[in-house]
């Protein structure tokens, strides 16, 4: 764990948004990945007591949103909620999803949450692995077609990608993403190569946006008890418990310990996005790798590090996607 992240008490959404959620009145935010037993749906709920006007709220079916905006319009029936239906297996679908929002004439801020971990092999309907394709690819692509918005909402408005720690084991296989067509493939290894290459966007995407005043922030936010881990195997579970009861730490791909992260609620994970989003005492920061709502970037790997493997990811991107991304 990086020194400022592990100097940092795991704090609470409420928390932050009592030192800096005034920020978000009257704004825009747009969350994907809304679910009653997701992150992403904590987040919403949080930030609506802090009086956006109008929260966009993401997912493949309505149903998945509905506990969601119950909650919210139990706390601040004021705020304007809105269901984007989107598929981010689906890259043709991302860009009809951000057609639809062709009224909305600017996103404060635009937060990446919606991901799966370690299913087994499949392939997007575009033929990428599905967590590179969902967690990443698609990413990439709905940024691209929303940064018009995002630009529009500036100065201040954000692009928040959740990462993970798992970043720490990634490695993008930038000659074999699909793992030989799932012969090789690793649920583990997947969802590394996931999280590692949504680090390098954001980081990239933050130096190309510089003296925009967008803020681009990627986050871990924690161990939290979500629809996330619905695919995790007995075996697996098992191994970590394994893990945490013998204290070995675990090693990132530069041989540095890693500590297995204490499981928190809900408003503790969607707080470090909250952090990315508003914290103004970060603003220097720009592009950075936050955890336990700091700046950790000394948690990130020599790989997720190197610029050449940024500008590597960018290309290969925008050759899957079919389209420049001309920032």
């Amino acid at each position: 764990m990086s020194t400022a992240a592990s100097s940092q008490v795991i704090l609470s959404s409420e928390f932050i948004l009592s030192k800096y959620g005034e920020s978000l009145a009257g704004k825009t935010i747009l969350i994907t990945g809304v679910a009653g037993d997701s992150i992403a749906g904590e987040l919403a709920v949080q930030v609506s007591s802090a009086n956006p006007s109008t929260l966009i709220l993401t997912a493949r079916t309505g149903s998945r949103v509905d506990p969601i905006v119950a909650k919210i319009k139990a706390k601040n029936p004021a705020v304007n909620v809105r269901f984007l239906k989107i598929d981010l297996s689906d890259l043709k679908d991302v860009k009809r999803a951000a057609r639809d929002l062709d009224d909305v004439p600017k996103i404060d801020h635009l937060v990446a949450v919606a991901g799966v971990m370690m299913p087994p092999f499949a392939k997007t309907v575009d033929g990428v692995e599905s967590q590179f394709g969902v967690n990443y690819l698609a990413n990439f692509l709905l940024v691209k077609e929303l940064l018009p918005k995002v630009r529009a909402a500036a100065p201040k408005s954000s692009i928040v990608i959740c990462s993970s720690s798992a970043m720490r084991g990634g490695v993008v296989n930038f000659d074999d993403l699909n793992y030989n067509d799932g012969k090789d493939y690793d649920p583990r290894a997947g969802y590394g190569q996931s999280n590692a290459a949504r680090t390098m966007f954001a980081k990239l995407l933050a130096e190309k946006l510089q003296g925009e005043d967008i803020r681009v922030f990627s986050i871990d936010p924690g161990a939290v008890a979500s629809g996330l881990q619905r695919h995790f195997t007995p075996e697996f579970i098992d191994m970590i418990k394994a893990l945490r009861e013998s204290g070995e730490p675990l090693r990132d791909l530069d041989g540095r310990s890693i500590a297995l992260p204490p499981f928190t609620g809900a408003s503790e994970g969607a707080a470090t996005l909250i952090t990315a989003m508003v914290d103004p005492t970060i603003e220097g920061s720009n592009g950075a790798y936050l955890h336990h709502n700091a700046v950790a970037d000394d948690e990130i790997t020599s790989h997720v590090l190197n610029r050449e493997h940024w500008t590597k990811l960018w290309a290969l991107s925008e050759k899957l996607i079919g389209e420049p991304f001309n920032v």
